[in-house]
């Protein structure tokens, strides 16, 4: 990577280039006229992107997709509905069909993202030779299905995939930044409040001699200037909006720790008749990805090959790329 240092040369990957090159465009930031800046900013997209590789990888080898499988081994009506409802989404993929139209690849490997959604419902439990009615019983059902990413290679796809996380993670930092201008909003007027409490309290231990004060005034107002320290800490933490370095640096934050904005958990679960979750129900696998706390998306990977594809798309049998 020559354009990268001017004192010193520093062999980088395609993706970390790449990755570079995005946050220096977007910050309108000339990386070039800071040899540390870029040194330390090197190493944290380096980091971050083995991270995401790792994530990546986690994922395993793909589901294949095969109509003439049996039908444990259908991804319709357990990720979807019905069968019917499977094959209509794959057949209004448009990524999917891209990769046997503009490539002669025989597979297309690709990621489906869903929400997934738990809850209860009242259904009927056989035990033995009795049957139970109206039992409590927990139900899934997958939302919001989207084919996200295709490939026509599998090497391809998880180097979109990778590319896709740090994306993901460098745009965490503007969002981040208008929290911190909100915050700091919202701090300055706490501090001017607490300053003008400050005064009343000032005014107050005057009148009454720093002997003669009550405890609880004298407290009240050593509070408040712990208050008034803290806050000025936080103050001093947060960046802004106008500064090119506490951006960067809020990039780098984010980088060097992007276990805490994105995640992958392993989800193994047996789901029978109308989703109800029994140990006796279609085992499925996949993956849910936690971004931050709150949100979450399932992901699910898998490939189908040219023959399936072309019973989606009859007319790929006579494309000439096939």
């Amino acid at each position: 990577m020559k354009w990268f240092f001017k004192k010193k040369k520093r062999e980088t990957g395609p993706l970390v280039e790449r990755i570079l090159k995005h946050i220096a465009d977007e910050n309108a930031f000339d990386i070039e006229d800071d040899a540390e800046c870029a040194e330390t900013l090197v190493n944290s997209v380096e980091r971050a992107c083995a991270y995401a590789e790792t994530l990546v990888e986690e994922l395993g080898e793909p589901f294949v997709l095969d109509r003439n499988a049996p039908s444990e081994r259908a991804i319709g009506p357990v990720l979807f509905d019905t069968t019917k409802d499977a094959v209509d989404a794959l057949r209004h993929s448009v990524k999917i069909k891209e990769v046997f139209t503009s490539t002669q690849s025989r597979d297309c490997f690709f990621l489906l993202t869903m929400h997934r959604h738990e809850y209860m419902i009242l259904g009927n439990e056989i035990e033995g030779e009795v049957i139970k009615r109206d039992v409590l019983q927990n139900a899934v059902e997958f939302l919001d299905h989207e084919f996200s990413s295709a490939a026509p290679t599998l090497l391809e796809l998880r180097e979109k995939l990778t590319e896709n996380v740090m994306r993901y993670l460098i745009g965490l930092a503007p969002a981040r930044i208008r929290q911190d201008t909100s915050l700091r909003t919202e701090m300055q007027r706490s501090e001017a409040m607490l300053k003008a409490q400050m005064k009343t309290l000032d005014y107050a231990l005057k009148e009454n001699k720093p002997i003669s004060a009550p405890a609880s005034l004298q407290a009240k107002l050593s509070q408040g200037k712990r208050e008034m320290t803290g806050l000025k800490e936080k103050l001093d933490s947060l960046a802004t909006q106008s500064e090119l370095a506490p951006c960067l640096r809020k990039i780098r934050e984010i980088l060097d720790s992007p276990h805490e904005h994105i995640r992958l958990e392993r989800v193994v679960m047996r789901v029978g008749d109308f989703g109800v979750k029994s140990d006796t129900g279609k085992l499925i696998r996949f993956h849910e990805c936690h971004f931050g706390e709150d949100e979450h998306l399932a992901v699910f990977l898998a490939s189908i090959n040219r023959d399936n594809a072309q019973y989606l798309w009859p007319e790929l049998a006579e494309d000439p790329q096939g």
